[in-house]
């Protein structure tokens, strides 16, 4: 079963801060939602672990991230694959920052996933729900993060 996201985000930090924070792996770790392990196994090549809740549905998921196509600091493609208890899932989400002044930043993203086993049962229109769920709940950690940055410097 296919999905995809797409939208756009204004963050209060510039551009050159978004960039480093959203190649953290910490920060990543912090802010995907359901993430509970980042670890790196080589240049921009993270091992990860999601544990997720879709509908009745819940499972653990072990996968990569990859960051390509980077052009700093404006652009960049995440890829990622998973296998799990409850399914696989593969995909990728280009992302573009925009500086909008000095200390703000337009994020644009548009992706898509793949998604199969028993998670892909529950059906397209749910799947969709959950999936623009956590995009809310990864920007608002993200801007959780900025906020908590900002006054610790």
């Amino acid at each position: 079963m296919a999905l995809e996201l797409k939208g756009e985000q204004t963050l209060a930090v510039g551009q050159k801060d978004l960039w480093r924070l959203l190649n953290d792996p910490d920060v990543l770790a912090k802010t995907i939602p359901g993430c509970n392990a980042v670890r790196a196994i080589g240049e921009d090549k993270y091992e990860m672990g999601l544990k997720l809740q879709v509908a009745n549905v819940s499972g653990e998921y072990m996968g990569s991230v990859a960051i390509t196509e980077k052009r700093e600091p404006e652009h960049y493609v995440l890829a990622v694959e998973g296998q799990g208890s409850i399914g696989f899932m593969k995909g990728s989400a280009a992302f573009d920052l925009e500086p909008k002044g000095e200390n703000e930043t337009l994020l644009r993203y548009a992706g898509s996933a793949e998604v199969g086993g028993v998670v892909a049962g529950v059906g397209q229109r749910v799947l969709s729900g959950v999936a623009k769920y956590m995009v809310g709940r990864f920007f608002k950690a993200l801007e959780k993060h900025i906020g908590e940055a900002k006054s610790a410097g």
